[in-house]
């Protein structure tokens, strides 16, 4: 019951901050109607490839997926510190801080979740975890050392054992749950909220564009944990839904974000 309600919580509060993607692409020059449906045409075809491609190479997917999400959040994080320098030190210390934190404390109950993200297969994948554990405590030990010379970081460190300590207490679901949506979500929201008030005229369009995407995501959702309930189980059709539908999201999500808009307003 708990691990549904942080998957309701993912649904309703974590993936509808990419929805504020609309609001973004106002921010890249994408304003007129024109050009925001070719933005909104390309947004979803490649959703829809990131599907496809799940579909047919799961493991390879869930790995691309795991890549992402350690840049992405670690991106988050790194623009939030306000730091300059350090950039990949910091982004893929915290990326892998939450993502690999998470692993490491319920490693059986994660690759579970896997299971019905990919195949048996990847319990294989078990057997390599000292890899990226070893490049996490490499990277570790760099930003504790650079802290001593930047004073940001040691909130950031902070922050990074916060995490752990959660997501030690609790099931997977649940703490990851609780970072994507009060501190994921929250630094990325504050920041486009920022820039959107700053630079865009039309402040109606950034809340007209979010709703659109969020009950647009919402329903989308809801089809589908109707479609594949009638072969597999609810938690299985809403694990699927939410995370093969997060990487659906989060490469055009991340392209957009990280590739763009950090680009022009970082």
């Amino acid at each position: 019951l708990i691990s549904l309600i942080a998957l309701c919580l993912v649904s309703f509060i974590g993936v509808p901050h990419g929805s504020f993607d609309g609001a973004v692409a106002s921010l890249l020059g994408y304003q007129s109607k024109k050009q925001f449906l070719i933005f909104i045409f390309l947004y979803i075809c490649v959703s829809i490839g990131v599907i496809i491609f799940w579909i047919n190479f799961p493991i390879v997917a869930l790995i691309l997926f795991i890549i992402m999400s350690v840049v992405h959040f670690g991106l988050c994080d790194w623009e939030f510190l306000n730091i300059k320098e350090y950039k990949w030190v910091i982004t893929l210390t915290h990326g892998m801080n939450i993502i690999f934190g998470i692993i490491y404390f319920h490693t059986e109950e994660v690759f579970n979740i896997f299971l019905f993200l990919s195949n048996k297969n990847i319990y294989l994948f078990q057997n390599y975890l000292n890899l990226p554990y070893l490049i996490y405590g490499i990277l570790i030990a760099i930003y504790i050392f650079l802290s001593f010379k930047n004073k940001k970081m040691v909130w950031g460190l902070m922050e990074m054992i916060l995490i752990l300590v959660i997501v030690s207490q609790l099931d997977p679901l649940t703490g990851f749950a609780i970072y994507f949506c009060f501190v994921h979500t929250v630094k990325h929201v504050r920041a486009i909220l920022i820039n959107t008030n700053k630079y865009l005229k039309n402040k109606k369009f950034v809340f007209k564009s979010t709703a659109f995407f969020t009950i647009l995501t919402w329903i989308g959702g809801c089809i589908t944990i109707i479609y594949l309930n009638d072969n597999f189980s609810f938690s299985e059709s809403f694990i699927k839904t939410i995370f093969i539908g997060l990487a659906a999201l989060t490469l055009p999500h991340m392209t957009l974000v990280d590739f763009f808009y950090r680009k022009k307003f970082n």
